[in-house]
């Protein structure tokens, strides 16, 4: 664990106790008052015909806080981080936000591949490339891995904001496991790009960036930048 995300022991646990107290709070509210807002739409939401227990709400709320936080702010780190290492790309985009702005989102998840791996069950007996795999056998899936495979993508360690195709596994590669926030965090980073794209025509680092120490999140917990607008460089 990362010495600086240490916190002093009972922290959590009361953190997650006032989390939980404030989703029964909400869940109380919506159901008196509903709105269009995700509290609602699982207060809606049925499971094999039954709707949500309290815990369920909570465990799903409380899920989603965290999940679509973490990756995606670490995502937008890393993307900051290579326009930084690669000034013409970003010029680039400040040239063309409309036209670019869409395959740079997919170039900076490709990128930054938040979430480095995850685990999963096989569910039947099976051989991939002649390793045999039974079924409840336990299995990584390397989503880091598989975003720098050269069979799959020309230059793989090259950030490119106009790399077509860019069939990237970021939020996983379908099925029901496929990122439930793939269409948010997509959204999230087309924002921030696209408005700094037109607000910042040179980005500045102002000190290395500082890591996260993780073996599951790729992350940058530190990434200083002047934001301030600039003129464009010169031709």
């Amino acid at each position: 664990m990362d010495p600086e995300y240490f916190i002093a022991e009972g922290q959590a646990e009361r953190a997650q106790i006032e989390m939980f107290l404030y989703t029964q709070e909400l869940c109380a509210q919506r159901r008196k008052e509903p709105r269009d807002d995700i509290m609602s739409a699982l207060l809606r939401a049925e499971l094999d015909g039954q709707a949500l227990t309290d815990p369920e709400l909570a465990a799903f709320f409380m899920f989603l806080s965290s999940a679509g936080n973490e990756t995606t702010r670490n995502a937008a780190a890393h993307g900051l981080h290579a326009f930084l290492e690669d000034p013409e790309q970003w010029d680039k985009l400040v040239q063309d936000p409309d036209g670019l702005i869409g395959s740079a989102t997919e170039e900076i998840l490709r990128w930054a591949t938040p979430v480095m791996y995850l685990r999963r069950n096989v569910t039947r007996e099976t051989e991939l490339r002649g390793q045999r795999l039974e079924a409840g056998d336990k299995v990584s899936l390397w989503y880091v891995s598989a975003n720098r495979d050269e069979d799959v993508f020309e230059e793989p360690f090259r950030f490119d904001i106009e790399r077509e195709p860019n069939e990237h596994v970021a939020f996983g590669a379908g099925g029901p496991h496929f990122c439930l926030g793939a269409s948010l965090a997509r959204l999230e980073l087309r924002v921030l790009f696209e408005e700094l794209a037109r607000r910042v025509p040179v980005l500045r680092a102002l000190g290395a960036p500082v890591p996260l120490r993780s073996n599951i999140v790729a992350g940058i917990k530190h990434l200083p930048v002047d934001l301030s607008a600039t003129p464009a460089r010169s031709s």
